[in-house]
């Protein structure tokens, strides 16, 4: 072939045609890495990085931290890493497994841990980043079942077994020690038996309750506690209903007792650190703008942002958001954690 100035031009113009699509196809191409990472922005969180570890059976975490990770991003522009229960056979979120949460690796560049899971038992290595974050004086927030997060039945010569929600030494493991409480009851009645939230005595002015309802409704039931361990200071109170409506009626023969609150921890590192927790967390709750609100006051405060907090923050649902019902049978089956990310 004999070659001309033009045909070198337009081989040159084909190449470089070529690297820009294959650049352009692999810049597009969704991440296949088992957790998900949403992008910080302009916002008060400019800078700031949250990570959640989800992984429970029953309230739909693999859809709600999403939810609130997606939130974050878009409306405060905190950076958001989601991390899940994977099935290392095929890659899908999948709560049943309980001795895997990849990404945890996160947690050593984290200015905030989210905690939404139940009863794992993970390898030493993945706790061992876990219990660093804990002792590091970095704030946490803690969801429902974050209140038992550790049971340890097959591997009880772990150096980790300690914290499991059944320990006597910590009393009451993980939970109790860091978030003030461990698992003890359902007290209001499990899905039938809602709640009533109203600010504790004393707490109305609190900075994680700025643009909340004093008294609001949530589809969710009341968690029992036994005395709250540690410098807790009680901000909701729930009184469970007779029912699962907002109009239903206090139940009579059950008092309101604490449903969120803050306190402090502080680990072997020595520096004390601020934690919130809250014992709603049901799939639904979600939907509950108040709740919502709730949940990012408490991010800002737990960061020592609550001078940043505004006096209604945006909490404007970002993508769709219908998560399904409790138990194995609502978990959508084959979802990637790269499924998740918007584009």
């Amino acid at each position: 072939m004999i070659q001309t100035k033009q045909t070198v031009c337009f081989v040159r113009l084909s190449a470089l045609g070529l690297a820009f699509l294959a650049a352009s196809a692999s810049a597009a191409a969704p991440s296949q890495d088992p957790w998900a990472v949403y992008p910080g922005g302009e916002g008060a969180g400019k800078g700031k990085h949250i990570v959640f570890v989800t992984g429970e059976e029953s309230y739909r975490s693999e859809e709600s931290m999403p939810l609130m990770a997606r939130i974050l991003s878009r409306h405060h522009g905190f950076k958001c890493t989601v991390l899940f229960a994977v099935d290392p056979k095929d890659g899908t979120i999948n709560p049943m497994v309980k001795d895997n949460i990849p990404g945890l690796e996160a947690l050593e560049s984290a200015d905030l841990l989210v905690a939404l899971f139940r009863w794992r038992e993970l390898p030493d290595e993945q706790m061992k980043r876990i219990v660093d974050y804990t002792d590091s004086g970095k704030p946490i927030v803690g969801i429902r079942n974050a209140t038992h997060p550790f049971r340890y039945d097959k591997r009880r010569d772990s150096p980790y077994a300690k914290y499991d929600s059944r320990s006597k030494d910590p009393e009451g493991g993980w939970g109790r020690m860091v978030l003030g409480e461990t698992w003890v009851s359902h007290y209001g009645k499990n899905l039938v038996e809602s709640t009533r939230c109203d600010a504790a005595e004393g707490a109305a002015d609190h900075p994680i309750l700025k643009g909340v309802s004093k008294s609001f409704w949530l589809p969710d039931d009341v968690y029992g506690i036994s005395t709250l361990q540690g410098d807790c200071k009680p901000l909701l109170l729930g009184q469970p209903l007779v029912g699962w409506k907002p109009d239903d009626k206090p139940h009579a023969e059950k008092k309101p007792i604490p449903v969120a609150w803050t306190k402090s921890f502080t680990g072997s590192g020595g520096k004390p650190a601020r934690v919130f927790t809250t014992t709603m967390g049901h799939g639904d709750v979600f939907k509950v703008e108040d709740f919502r609100r709730l949940f990012v006051n408490a991010c800002y405060w737990g960061l020592g942002m609550e001078g940043r907090i505004a006096e209604k923050a945006n909490v404007e649902l970002v993508g769709a958001y219908d998560p399904g019902p409790v138990g194995g049978k609502g978990l959508k089956k084959g979802i990637k954690p790269s499924d998740l990310i918007q584009r």
